[in-house]
C-alpha cells in the first residue's frame, strides 16, 4: 500500500497487506451480530410496535413517533424515495438542523440500498460544495432556509423536507421492503470535521451499524449505559455527526430507549427539556459540559434536574479541571467521556468520571469490535478495532 511507509512497526504487525485491513489486537467473545441490514434490524428485529411509548419526541411541538409510527413512516418515504429515482448505491444527501424526521430519512434511503449522507448545515457553500463533489449525490433533501445555499450544487434541485414529508401517503399495513440489501452493503457516508486537514469520508457498511446498535453488545460491553430501556436521551447535539447519529438513531431505537429531539443547542431549552421530558442521558460536546458547570447555580435553582443521570461528553477530550468543576456542580450525575466518535464509531476509549469522595477514574478501556473504510481522492484503508 502506497502509505505504508507513515504505518509504525507496531501498526504494521495488525495489517493485513493483502485486504487493507487493520485488525485491533484484541480478541472478542462478543456474539455474533444478525446478517441484517440497518432498517430491519431497527424496525422488525427488536420491534416494541405494541408499546404506545415514544421513539422520539420533538422537545419544541410534543410530537411523538413509536416504532410504530416510525416502521410507517420509513415504508412511506422509501416508496417516495423510489418514485424520485432513487435506487441501490445512489448517495442522498440530508443537510438539517435536528428533525423529528431524521430518522425515517435515514431508514428510508437505506431501506432501498442508497448511501445516507449528512453535511453540518452551518458549512459554508463551498465548503458543502467540495463534499457533494467527493461523494456524488443524487438528491438533496434540506430546509426550506438552506435552499438557496444548495441550489445549483447537484443537477436537481433541493427536496424540501416539510414538503416531502407532508406528501407522503402513510399505510400501516405497508411492508417495507429491502431490495437486496445485506450486512455488506453500504449504508452511511459521514465525513470527518478535517480536524488533521481536509474532510475525509468514512464509509459503514450496514453490518458495520448493526453491530453498533446491537442489543447484545450493549447489554455485554456498557449495560449501565445503554441497555435501559426507560431511559430518556436529550439529543440536541448534531445528528449530522457520527456521535449524534450513532446514538440516537442506532442505540437508542435497538435499546428501546425515548429520544428528545431539540433542533440545536440553547442551555435553557435544554434544561426545559430535561426537566419536562424526565431526561436521564444527555449526550454532550466539552463546550456544553463547560458551560452546564459555570451556570450550575441558575440552572439547579429554575430547573429540576433530578432525573438526569449520566452525561456522556465526545467530540474532543475535556480537562480533568472542567470534569473536577462538573463533579463539584452536579454531584448527582456520572460525567463520562468517548472519543472517536464518527472515525471510530464506537468507544475508543470509555473513561467514566463517578461522582465519589475519592474523585477517582473509574475506568480506562477500548472496546475492540469493529471496521472502518476511511476513503478519499488518495487512498481507501479499512481499519478493523
Amino acid at each position: 500500500m502506497a502509505g505504508s511507509s507513515f504505518i509504525t512497526r507496531e501498526e504494521r504487525s495488525f495489517f493485513c497487506p493483502s485486504t487493507g485491513i487493520y485488525n485491533g489486537p484484541w480478541s472478542s467473545s462478543l456474539a455474533p451480530t444478525p446478517p441484517l441490514s440497518l432498517p430491519q434490524f431497527l424496525l422488525f428485529h427488536f420491534a416494541f410496535s405494541s408499546s404506545s411509548k415514544p421513539a422520539f419526541i420533538d422537545a419544541e411541538t410534543g410530537a411523538a413517533l413509536t416504532i410504530a409510527n416510525l416502521r410507517a413512516l420509513t415504508a412511506a418515504a422509501a416508496r417516495a424515495l423510489a418514485v424520485l429515482g432513487v435506487g441501490h448505491g445512489d448517495v442522498v444527501l440530508h443537510v438539517s438542523p435536528n428533525s423529528l424526521h431524521f430518522p425515517a430519512f435515514v431508514l428510508a434511503a437505506m431501506s432501498l440500498g442508497a448511501v445516507f449522507s449528512t453535511a453540518n448545515f452551518l458549512q459554508t457553500r463551498s465548503e458543502i460544495q467540495s463534499q457533494i463533489q467527493d461523494s456524488g449525490p443524487v438528491l438533496i433533501l434540506t430546509t426550506a432556509d438552506l435552499a438557496s445555499k444548495l441550489d445549483g450544487l447537484i443537477p436537481r434541485p433541493p427536496t424540501l423536507i416539510d414538503q416531502f414529508f407532508a406528501s407522503l401517503s402513510i399505510d400501516r399495513n405497508a411492508p417495507v421492503e429491502f431490495p437486496g440489501v445485506g450486512p455488506a452493503d453500504p449504508a452511511a457516508l459521514m465525513y470527518s470535521s478535517g480536524t488533521t486537514g481536509k474532510s475525509k469520508g468514512v464509509v459503514s457498511s450496514h453490518g458495520n451499524l448493526v453491530a453498533m446498535a446491537s442489543f447484545k453488545i450493549i447489554q455485554h460491553v456498557l449495560r449501565q449505559v445503554w441497555g435501559r430501556r426507560e431511559e430518556v436521551y436529550a439529543c440536541v447535539v448534531p445528528l449530522s455527526h457520527m456521535f449524534g447519529f450513532s446514538v440516537f438513531v442506532c442505540r437508542a431505537v435497538a435499546a428501546g430507549a425515548t429520544v428528545v429531539v431539540l433542533r440545536r443547542y440553547a442551555l435553557d431549552e435544554l434544561l426545559m427539556a430535561v426537566e419536562e421530558h424526565r431526561v436521564t442521558l444527555l449526550p454532550a460536546v466539552p463546550p456544553m459540559v463547560v458551560q452546564l458547570a459555570r451556570s450550575c447555580g441558575v440552572a439547579r435553582a429554575n430547573y429540576d434536574l433530578r432525573s438526569l443521570r449520566e452525561v456522556i461528553c465526545s467530540g474532543a477530550p475535556l480537562g480533568r479541571d472542567h470534569m473536577e468543576r462538573f463533579a463539584d456542580a452536579y454531584p448527582g450525575i456520572t460525567l463520562s467521556q468517548r472519543s472517536g466518535a464518527r472515525s471510530k464509531r464506537w468507544f475508543w476509549s470509555l473513561l467514566s468520571w463517578q461522582i465519589q469522595r475519592e474523585r477517582q477514574i473509574d475506568g480506562l478501556g477500548s472496546v475492540p469490535i469493529f471496521q472502518e473504510k476511511v476513503r478519499n481522492k488518495y487512498c481507501t484503508i479499512i481499519i478493523r478495532f
